[in-house]
C-alpha cells in the first residue's frame, strides 16, 4: 500500500485558490490601517529685514549723498528720484529734515519716507518692480478762536500762558504798529481780546490763518482793529469806524527790542555832555533786522561818521527816516533804490560812536526831527459810501463773536473740515 493511500482521509492539501484569498484579504487589512506619517521636510527660514535706517539732512546733503552715505543700491535711486519729482522737489528739502529707510525681507528697498515740516511727509514706496510717491498730509479742519487776557509780563508770554501761539502777538504788532508800539507801550494790566481763524489739527494744536479782530485796553487808550476786504478779495485793517489802520509809516522799525534812550536832551554816553538826541535808540542783539518803516528812496546807504553804518530814506518831500549804527546794510540797499514799508533794509549792530548794540532811528517832518513814538502819523484813505456800510456790519458780526469770548481765557469756536 502507498504512502498516499495510508493518509487519513480528512488531510487535503491547500488549494491555489485559497491561498489568493488570504492574501487579498491580508492586504485589505494592511491598507485599511493608519499610514505610517513620513518625516518632515526642513523648512529654510526666510532671512529677516535689515533695520529700518534713520537719520536727518544734513545742510546742503543731496539725496544721491545720502543713498552714497548709507550704501544703498544704486539701481534703486533712480526710479525713487524719479517717482518723487512729481510730488515735491528734492532739492528743496530743508536741512534737519527726518529721513527713514525701510526694507523687505532679503534687504530691497521697500519705503523712503521724508518729514517735510510737521504737516507734510513725502513717501515713496516699492509696488511691485516699481516706485510710487505720495504726500500725507495732516488733515487740518477750519476753526474760530477768541482769547481774553490781560498783560503779566510780556504780551507773548501772557498769550503762552492762555494756551495759545505766542506767534499772534507778533502779528498783532504788526497790524497796530502805526498806532501801538506793541513792545513798549503795553504794560502789566493791560488787556486784549483777540478773535482769529486757524487750521486746527487732529491733536487739538493749529496753525494760525488771520487774525480777524482785536481790541486793546491800554491805560493812556483803547484801539480796535477789524480784518475786511472792501473789494471782496483784498484784506485790510480797519478801526471801529472804518478808517485804515494801515499808516505810512511804522511806528518801530524793531519788532523785539527794548528802548535805552528816547527822544530828547540827554547826556551823550561817550561824548560826556548834554546834547539833544533827535530819534530814539532801541536795544536790540546784534544782527537783529532792521525794517524800513515806510515806503520810499533810500538817499544814502553806507559810512556816516559817528553813525557808523547808516540808511537814509526820502518818503516823498515831506518825511525822512534814518537807521544808524547798523552792523551790515541789507543786500540790494543803495542809493537811488526803492525799499517798501517792512523791507529789512539792514541788521542791528554798534559802529560809529557807540558802547553797545542797538539801533538810532530818526523821524523827520518838513525838515525837522519828531518824535516818532508820539508823533501823529499819517493814514491811508478811509472807507465811504457801500463799502463804510459793508464794514460796519462785518464789524458787529465779529463784535459778538469778541463778546461771547470776553472773561474766558481761550475760546474755541466753530469748526469746518478743509481737507487733508
Amino acid at each position: 500500500m502507498s504512502r498516499e493511500d495510508s493518509a487519513p482521509p480528512f488531510v487535503r492539501r491547500p488549494r491555489p485558490i485559497f491561498i489568493l484569498a488570504l492574501a487579498a484579504a491580508a492586504a485589505t487589512w494592511w491598507l485599511a490601517q493608519d499610514p505610517v506619517p513620513t518625516a518632515p521636510r526642513a523648512v529654510r527660514a526666510a532671512p529677516p529685514a535689515p533695520p529700518a535706517i534713520v537719520g536727518q539732512f544734513a545742510d546742503r546733503q543731496t539725496l544721491s549723498g545720502l543713498w552714497e552715505e548709507h550704501g544703498l543700491p544704486l539701481a534703486d535711486l533712480t526710479a525713487v528720484v524719479d517717482a518723487g519729482r512729481g510730488i515735491h522737489s528734492w532739492r528743496s528739502i530743508r536741512p534737519g529734515s527726518e529721513y527713514r529707510f525701510t526694507f523687505a525681507p532679503g534687504g530691497a528697498l521697500r519705503e523712503l519716507r521724508v518729514t517735510l515740516d510737521r504737516d507734510r511727509k513725502l513717501v515713496v514706496a516699492r509696488e511691485g518692480d516699481a516706485f510710487h510717491a505720495r504726500m500725507i498730509e495732516t488733515p487740518f479742519v477750519r476753526a474760530t478762536r477768541q482769547v481774553d487776557a490781560c498783560v503779566k509780563g510780556s504780551p507773548w508770554q501772557t498769550m503762552v500762558e492762555a494756551g495759545e501761539d505766542p506767534a499772534l502777538t507778533v502779528e498783532m504788532a504788526e497790524i497796530l504798529g502805526g498806532q501801538v508800539d506793541f513792545y513798549t507801550d503795553l504794560r502789566a494790566g493791560d488787556c486784549f481780546e483777540v478773535a482769529f481763524s486757524v487750521d486746527e489739527r487732529p491733536d487739538g494744536s493749529y496753525k494760525p490763518v488771520s487774525l480777524d479782530a482785536i481790541r486793546l485796553a491800554l491805560r493812556s487808550k483803547s484801539v480796535e482793529a477789524y480784518r475786511f476786504a472792501s473789494d471782496g478779495a483784498t484784506y485790510d485793517y480797519y478801526d471801529a469806524d472804518g478808517l485804515s489802520l494801515k499808516r505810512r509809516f511804522l511806528r518801530s522799525p524793531l519788532k523785539f527790542t527794548r528802548i535805552s534812550s528816547g527822544f530828547g536832551m540827554r547826556m551823550h554816553p561817550i561824548l560826556r555832555r548834554a546834547r539833544p538826541h533827535n530819534g530814539v535808540d532801541y536795544v536790540a542783539p546784534a544782527g537783529t533786522p532792521v525794517q524800513a518803516s515806510g515806503e520810499g528812496v533810500v538817499a544814502r546807504a553806507g559810512r556816516n561818521g559817528g553813525y557808523g553804518l547808516y540808511v537814509e530814506i526820502h518818503h516823498g518831500d515831506r518825511y525822512r527816516t534814518s537807521y544808524a549804527h547798523l552792523s551790515r546794510i541789507a543786500s540790494g540797499v543803495r542809493a537811488g533804490g526803492r525799499v517798501s514799508q517792512g523791507q529789512v533794509i539792514g541788521y542791528v549792530g554798534s559802529t560809529g560812536l557807540s558802547t553797545g548794540a542797538h539801533l538810532d532811528y530818526r523821524f523827520m517832518r518838513d525838515g525837522r526831527y519828531v518824535d516818532p513814538l508820539s508823533a501823529d502819523l499819517p493814514a491811508a484813505e478811509p472807507l465811504g459810501g457801500d463799502e463804510r456800510t459793508a464794514f460796519l456790519a462785518h464789524r458787529d458780526r465779529v463784535r459778538q463773536r469778541l463778546d461771547a469770548g470776553r472773561g474766558r481765557t481761550s475760546t474755541p469756536g466753530g469748526a469746518v473740515p478743509i481737507g487733508g
